[in-house]
């Protein structure tokens, strides 16, 4: 089976790794690159790519010492410099010729203006998928029945007609209604002295866009810039579209949670509201998730007690659990994994695959979540898995787990001799605690999860999306508009994890329900490349981003 081309530009990229560190200078510039290519938001699929290589699964992140920016954007133009700087640094040359194919591969779409320019409203979409051929590429449900392609674009209705078409420059067509493209604008006020201004956006970026109605069913549409027309379309104002799942505020909803760890205990004594790290309850070695791709038992990361309005399964079910595949170490590949009987037998269970890693989650009922601790299978001729055979702290490493109140405390006692002599008699110590414990030893422990109500958050109840036209139904206010940052929206951002309410993605937003969790990489020891990761309670669904 050929490998996808995030997995090929990773594994060309880590190859070259080595190259990489050794260059002082170079490192500089491609922590520069990433950090460029994120604040962009990875928006080109592309480039997405290659910012997971750079990130990769392995830490590469914290090898460049990335910092973690929630909503930092630059300009174009400050990218571009940066993205050729870069660029010329021998070693990226695989991954940027990876890069540059798959964009060419990507963009790739022989289109016949001549048989686009005769759409028009009321044309079937099967005629729209004749005319666009290989480049046909059926709406997302997100969509709304909204298609772009180069400078073609339309709206497909609810009963598959098209509701709009528009066409942009340099798009080649003859007059439509009388206007034509390149058409001065003082002779479309001539040939329409009636048209109207409309307010648009695009207004701030030189556009002028006006409208006027033909007939009850059918509105023209030009945009000018620098006194030409540059676009011009045709809509049926009655026109029916489909809508987005989750576009509306969910009233049933109206409470929202932080979710923070609390010290190290022995799961003998189970918390009430759940725990991360050490073992699941009521999951045993028959019901343990097996890795697809290394035939490794799956990690268990945390058990947390929903509060009612997140148990979107059913009141019964009252707690999930969520196992993650190995992240933190590469473990040799496993032909023949068999787990398909597994998945079909527990129609709780619910399994997620996101950058090539397994993650599994199950439904518990209150018994399943008082039940006895379950224990990873041994898998005949499988690898011991790494957070079986290390501690915490050799497994993940220093940074990657969380402190203790009194690891906290001495981070931030000031002393006389410095933080070199602290280390030093750090280093003096035996060492202890939790993180230190055998592998096995440490499974027996848990970070107890308190659970704390979100007191003032507008966004509870509402799908949160990035832009302003993607929330005008629902009422969402990102954390980073100017709006969520006059009512000060970033005061929701200190949690471990959080159900519900505003959401702090790194890149762009998911497409979810407002029945999320959000997690950071310390809830459970994941490695998210500095990141944050999102669960759909409802869709199922797990997203992250760096």
């Amino acid at each position: 089976m050929p490998k996808s081309p995030p997995t090929q530009i990773r594994e060309t990229f880590e190859a070259s790794y080595k190259t990489v560190s050794g260059m002082g200078a170079a490192a500089s510039v491609i922590q520069q690159f990433v950090s460029m290519i994120r604040a962009e938001r990875c928006a080109n699929p592309v480039l997405s790519c290659v910012c997971g290589a750079l990130l990769g699964k392995q830490g590469h992140a914290r090898q460049f010492g990335l910092p973690a920016s929630r909503d930092g954007r630059v300009r174009p133009r400050s990218w571009m410099t940066m993205a050729a700087t870069a660029t010329s640094l021998p070693c990226l040359q695989p991954v940027l010729s990876l890069a540059r194919d798959g964009q060419r591969e990507r963009t790739r779409m022989p289109i016949d203006n001549a048989r686009l320019a005769p759409m028009q409203p009321g044309v079937s979409v099967e005629e729209l998928k004749a005319a666009l051929g290989t480049s046909w590429k059926e709406p997302s449900l997100q969509a709304e029945g909204h298609l772009h392609i180069e400078e073609f674009g339309t709206r497909i209705t609810a009963d598959g007609r098209l509701g709009e078409v528009h066409f942009r420059a340099p798009f080649e067509l003859p007059p439509i209604h009388g206007v034509r493209m390149g058409m001065p604008a003082e002779e479309l006020h001539r040939l329409y002295p009636g048209v109207e201004r409309i307010s648009d956006e695009r207004e701030k970026y030189g556009w002028t866009m006006l409208k006027t109605d033909l007939s009850d069913t059918l509105t023209l549409g030009v945009g000018i810039r620098e006194d030409v027309v540059r676009i011009i379309s045709l809509t049926d104002p009655t026109a029916v579209y489909p809508e987005r799942p989750y576009k509306y505020a969910d009233a049933s909803l109206t409470e929202a949670y932080d979710l923070t760890m609390t010290d190290p205990a022995d799961l003998a004594r189970r918390p009430n509201s759940g725990w991360c790290y050490g073992r699941p309850p009521g999951i045993d070695a028959s019901r343990w998730p097996v890795s697809t791709t290394n035939g490794m038992p799956l990690r268990h990361a945390f058990t947390v007690k929903l509060p009612p309005q997140y148990r979107t399964l059913g009141d019964e079910y009252v707690a999930i659990s969520l196992f993650v595949d190995e992240q933190w170490e590469t473990p040799p590949a496993s032909r023949n994994v068999d787990t398909g009987g597994a998945r079909r037998a527990d129609p709780r269970r619910f399994d997620m695959e996101f950058m090539d890693n397994d993650y599994t989650l199950f439904w518990l009922t209150e018994e399943e979540f008082a039940a006895p601790l379950g224990s990873p299978p041994a898998i005949e001729g499988a690898p011991v898995p790494g957070w079986l055979s290390k501690s915490p702290l050799d497994y993940c490493g220093e940074f990657n787990l969380p402190r203790t109140v009194a690891e906290q405390q001495a981070k931030s006692v000031f002393s006389p001799g410095g933080l070199a002599v602290n280390e030093l008699l750090a280093a003096a110590r035996p060492p202890r605690g939790w993180k230190n414990l055998p592998g096995t030893e440490a499974l027996d422990y848990g970070w107890p999860i308190e659970i704390t109500l979100r007191e003032g958050d507008p966004n509870v109840g509402k799908p949160a999306r990035e832009f302003r036209h993607e929330n005008e139904f629902s009422g969402y206010i990102a954390a980073y508009s100017e709006e969520g940052q006059a009512l000060g929206l970033e005061r929701f951002q200190d949690w471990h994890a959080h159900l519900g309410g505003t959401m702090f993605p790194m890149q762009g937003y998911p497409d979810f329900s407002p029945f999320y969790i959000e997690i950071s990489e310390i809830f459970g020891g994941f490695n998210f490349g500095d990141g944050v990761a999102q669960i759909d309670l409802k869709e199922m669904k797990l997203e992250w981003a760096c």
